[in-house]
């Protein structure tokens, strides 16, 4: 049998980042980062040991490692992913914080929160969770991504949520307090995104349109008979989208005053406006 230093230091030897690698390790293993740390020494059956270097293998020809995996970490709870969905990225758990911060809390019993474009369902279910709300939608164009989020609200016990087959908000009813969207918002034929992603994530979630405002243009107008009034929106963006989405914005909501809000990269990620 091999240790699992062996293993690493070997998978180390390949183009895969320090950081990947131990995320591969972790996710494999089930192991937070402290207890592979303190398993290096052991022993690893030679099973266990054949299986990692074959699915390590995935990741050297550029399968993204959440996909290997099978989850991806978002605000701290695992969400199943597969080539259905996009990866949950981290800068997008910074949309949860800034809903927090948005002096929405405490909720109302009738408070009620959509989700545009759920994908794994992780802003909606981590939404519901992490406020509390008990009336939570979440919509997407596929049904495949929404067979997908429904397993993740399933084993994340966020029962709470409810999911529809929805064109943006074609088959959507009611108002809300609270509107979110992580929509698609890559520009066609843009030369920076990620030949990774570009390999593997599914393109209707990425792309919208010659200059990545597709999708913006069709949703900002239906939700003005859906965000309540003194409702709160946010979405996230590219960071050059800002002024032309504030233009949207205030062309349907003319009271609206859009702020912008820059991750932890110093790039402005996130639109947000009250009704």
């Amino acid at each position: 049998m091999t240790t699992l230093r062996k293993i690493r230091n070997d998978f180390f030897k390949t183009s895969i980042d320090f950081e990947t690698i131990d995320l591969f390790l972790r996710g494999e293993l089930n192991l937070n980062n402290t207890e592979l740390l303190l398993k290096f020494s052991d022993e690893i059956p030679d099973k266990t040991e054949r299986q990692l270097r074959s699915d390590f293998q995935q990741v050297v020809l550029g399968k993204p490692v959440q996909y290997v995996l099978g989850f991806a970490n978002f605000y701290g709870r695992h969400f199943k992913v597969d080539s259905r969905v996009l990866i949950p990225e981290v800068e997008t758990a910074e949309l949860i914080d800034h809903v927090k911060d948005a002096e929405l809390l405490p909720l109302d019993p009738d408070f009620a929160i959509l989700d545009v474009g759920t994908g794994s369902g992780n802003i909606a279910i981590t939404l519901a969770l992490e406020l509390k709300a008990e009336k939570v939608l979440a919509v997407d164009i596929s049904r495949k991504a929404l067979n997908l989020a429904r397993e993740n609200a399933q084993n994340l016990s966020a029962s709470n949520v409810k999911f529809v087959l929805s064109d943006l908000l074609d088959n959507v009813t009611g108002q809300f307090d609270l509107i979110v969207s992580n929509p698609p918002y890559i520009s066609q034929g843009a030369g920076s995104v990620d030949k990774q992603v570009l390999d593997y994530e599914p393109h209707q979630a990425l792309f919208a349109g010659e200059d990545g405002l597709d999708v913006y243009r069709r949703l900002i107008p239906e939700m003005v008979s859906h965000l309540k009034k003194d409702g709160y929106a946010i979405f996230e963006m590219d960071d050059a989208q800002g002024p032309a989405i504030s233009k949207l914005i205030q062309a349907s909501f003319p009271k609206a005053e859009p702020e912008i809000f820059q991750d932890m990269a110093g790039l402005n990620r996130f639109i947000a406006w009250r009704n």
